[in-house]
């Protein structure tokens, strides 16, 4: 083989390489920001089921007409703990087992 014929298949090996670990980089930062969007949405979430089940002003606004404004603060803020649990499933600080 010529030095010429080896230089090239190297720099081919190396430019392809460096797609690969490219195309896998981009990839990942993509699933990163993903779920960087995911727990800032997580947060804001948790965040107004807060306000809404401590405040009755807030919560006046957004119950239903059939269902007394106490009760429904009592259902937001379960549904809180409940959201609050399901992300500290996703982020893998729920061992498994400990959910049914």
């Amino acid at each position: 083989m010529k030095l010429t014929t080896a230089v090239l298949a190297a720099g081919a090996a190396v430019s392809l390489t460096t797609a690969v670990v490219g195309a896998t980089r981009l990839r990942q930062d993509a699933r990163h920001q993903a779920e960087r969007n995911e727990a800032f949405l997580t947060g804001n979430q948790l965040d107004w089921l807060a306000q809404v089940s401590t405040s009755p002003d807030l919560a006046k606004l957004s119950a239903p007409e059939d269902l007394d404004v106490k009760e429904y603060m009592e259902l937001l803020a379960a549904n809180r703990l409940i959201c609050m649990l399901s992300v500290r499933d996703r982020l893998g600080f729920v061992r498994t087992g400990h959910l049914p």
